[in-house]
């Protein structure tokens, strides 16, 4: 769930919008309704998402449906926005400005697809892959730029009480079409489950390296505490 989107975002703990005041539906429709196209034009948008009760969320690209980078769902009070992570910032406003013109007291559901379309051919296609890639590739559906590469993955756990805790995840990827370099060749995939890192195989190297440093000065610590 920064730049032309407001911070009305529930993403990875960022803040959510506040929820509405106590007026009814139909009151804040009629309040929304009495604005001006110039009111309505000059209010930030992070008023007007408080005002109508409507809170913006960025997800993952295959989240929404196959040709679709938003999505609106609900009505005047209680809503949801979902934005594309892949949708460029300076086309989030003026979509969310679009989504709310057409919000009523009643729930609806509106997608919006790419600003500008173009005739496609659905073909089949061949994908090199990798000895490690466990992608069901072969399950695929859609555009070939959202075909990933990545490996099983490997999980530090912290021993509990109540069982083995994962703090740290690590896996193999290739992303053929992604934005950086580092993407797009063999890298290390680190997810601590709050963020994800794209770390080249050197960096990764380095990265293992002070996990050893880090697990031998842990050890040690362990027998001075033992007195041994």
């Amino acid at each position: 769930m920064q730049d032309t989107v407001p911070a009305a975002f529930k993403n990875s703990g960022a803040p959510v919008t506040p929820p509405a005041t106590e007026s009814t539906p139909a009151e804040l429709y009629a309040k929304w309704q009495g604005m001006t196209i110039g009111e309505t034009a000059n209010t930030p948008l992070p008023q007007l998402l408080t005002l109508l009760g409507v809170t913006v969320e960025e997800v993952e690209p295959d989240a929404l449906p196959i040709g679709i980078h938003a999505r609106f769902g609900g009505h005047i009070g209680d809503a949801e926005i979902w934005l594309s992570r892949s949708l460029p910032q300076v086309e989030r406003e003026p979509i969310i400005r679009e989504f709310l013109t057409t919000i009523t007291p009643d729930p609806a559901t509106r997608t919006k697809g790419p600003s500008r379309y173009r005739v496609t051919k659905q073909i089949t296609a061949t994908v090199e892959c990798y000895d490690w890639c466990i992608e069901p590739h072969h399950e695929h559906v859609g555009n070939v730029e959202d075909l990933i590469h990545g490996s099983t993955s490997i999980t530090l756990e912290l021993p509990g009480q109540g069982g083995p805790v994962a703090v740290l995840h690590a896996r193999i990827g290739v992303d053929p079409f992604g934005t950086t370099e580092a993407e797009r060749n063999p890298h290390i995939v680190v997810d601590d489950e709050q963020s994800l890192y794209i770390l080249p195989l050197m960096q990764s190297v380095e990265l293992a390296d002070e996990v050893s440093e880090f697990a031998v000065a842990l050890r040690n610590m362990a027998s001075k505490a033992a007195g041994r």
